[in-house]
């Protein structure tokens, strides 16, 4: 049997979600709350951010709970935010990856301003517990300190991603542990794991990914995951991506439509709607000259036409012509 050095970065997450004991002298792994952030950028333009996308995990919410198969009890404790630029609503990702920014699996798309981003992702570092809060900027956002783990699939494409909004995680956030998911699937920089690999390594089946919402989603429960396996059976999670080799199958796609809000300084533009038919008013048509040159002319024609009635039942033989009116021809009655 191969020997299987431990994966310290696992060990430590293990140790904040509880699984194992943690050391007395590591008080930074108590009192987490795992912050995960997932971007999509425009394919074209690198710097055009058009998805951020964030789960939080807080392990106060884990408490007296026990983490049930695979953690889905666990899992159901995540909540979940998916942010677009309004800027950057008509850009979308087609010719390299199938984008989805419509179809977040886990609530309500927010539109957001641009200049908006770094306020929201501020507030969300600072009391990630908040998270569905954190784009109504009308709304103070309190509570004590916490210890604040972020999460990322690749996390240096996300951090540098960020900072293409503005947003610095050394100089606008207080994270005190950094966690990559594809470390902890045993990847590297130079052996780079896919998300779609190891979710379906993990028994996951995915659908609409390259949301930003949605990966976000998906990479914390897989770092849940990997957790409770790894404690269970040393070795596991390698193992298992293991038997996910080749060719993938396509992505899965749903193509249900998120609800969108509008938040932050964002205004959802005004749409006309039709009048009620019950409320509409008829009004009558205009006065004008034309209008009233053709209702004195009906009038002399009605006039003619009574007259030459009368000529003809008075027995008049001679049959008179009937006077016309300028512009207008009057029919002979026989």
């Amino acid at each position: 049997m191969a020997n299987h050095q431990p994966n310290q970065d696992l060990k430590t997450v293990q140790h904040m979600l509880g699984i194992q004991d943690a050391p007395s002298t590591k008080a930074s792994l108590s009192d987490a709350v795992f912050v995960t952030i997932d971007c999509e950028a425009f394919e074209h333009v690198q710097s055009k951010i058009t998805e951020i996308g964030v789960a939080v995990l807080d392990t106060q919410d884990l408490v007296g709970i026990k983490p049930g198969t695979d953690g889905r009890r666990w899992i159901k404790k995540i909540k979940y935010a998916h942010y677009r630029p309004i800027q950057y609503e008509k850009l979308r990702n087609k010719n390299f990856i199938k984008g989805c920014a419509e179809n977040f699996n886990f609530g309500s798309t927010s539109w957001i301003n641009l200049s908006d981003a770094k306020v929201v992702l501020k507030r969300i570092f600072r009391h990630p517990s908040q998270l569905l809060e954190a784009a109504d900027l009308s709304t103070s956002l309190s509570g004590p300190a916490r210890n604040v783990v972020f999460v990322a699939h690749g996390s240096s494409n996300d951090t540098a991603y960020l900072r293409q909004v503005g947003f610095s995680l050394t100089a606008d956030a207080d994270v005190g542990l950094s966690v990559d998911t594809q470390r902890l699937a045993g990847g590297s920089k130079k052996s780079s794991i896919g998300l779609q690999r190891l979710l379906l390594s993990l028994g996951l089946d995915p659908f609409n990914l390259h949301n930003a919402g949605n990966d976000a989603g998906y990479t914390l429960q897989s770092m849940i995951i990997m957790a409770l396996r790894d404690n269970a059976s040393p070795g596991s999670v390698v193992a298992g991506l293991q038997q996910v080799q080749g060719k993938l199958p396509p992505p899965k796609y749903n193509p249900v439509t998120a609800p969108h809000i509008w938040t932050g300084t964002t205004v959802q533009p005004h749409v006309e709607l039709a009048e009620p038919a019950a409320s509409r008013q008829i009004k009558s048509a205009p006065t004008d000259a034309t209008s009233v040159q053709v209702k004195t002319e009906r009038k002399e024609r009605k006039r003619a036409l009574r007259g030459a009635r009368k000529t003809a039942s008075a027995g008049s033989v001679e049959q008179k012509p009937l006077p016309q009116i300028p512009g207008h021809t009057v029919a002979r009655r026989e």
